[in-house]
């Protein structure tokens, strides 16, 4: 590529409005959900919207189908991800994308840097789609932690 590279930041990236869940609520709604609204992951919030942590669909799979788990009698603070990474709606996008590629994670909850509370996700497929350049830094970054 030529040229400098475009600094996004992540608020240019991030899907909203966010799909937030109780921990309550039974992987069974959660994947319907997940289905009507075309997402891989949701971000589970207590009843006043902060951050508890995050399920996705490997999540799901991993921990409930291929364990034989019946999905209406598991909820989402049995099997969310607890105190997942995040970033703000004001970083910039290369940090972003180099945290989920050095946790190895598909799935980035965005926060309100004031309010603290889920305002967006972006997923390394927002990546691509805006700024496929970042994608490298993304599996490379996965691939060296692999090693």
């Amino acid at each position: 590529m030529t040229g400098p590279v475009p600094k996004y930041l992540v608020r240019d990236v991030m899907k909203i409005p966010t799909v937030n869940v109780l921990p309550t609520k039974s992987v069974d709604e959660i994947a319907r959900i997940m289905i009507e609204r075309d997402v891989g992951s949701v971000i589970v919030v207590d009843e006043n919207g902060n951050l508890l942590g995050i399920i996705t669909k490997t999540d799901i799979v991993r921990d409930v189908v291929a364990k034989g788990i019946s999905p209406l009698t598991i909820n989402a603070g049995q099997i969310m991800t607890k105190n997942p990474y995040y970033a703000f709606e004001d970083t910039p996008l290369e940090e972003a994308a180099s945290l989920m590629g050095s946790k190895g994670i598909g799935h980035l909850p965005i926060l309100n840097s004031k309010t603290l509370k889920p305002v967006g996700m972006i997923s390394k497929r927002d990546i691509l789609k805006l700024a496929p350049y970042y994608i490298d830094l993304v599996y490379q970054l996965k691939a060296e932690k692999n090693k």
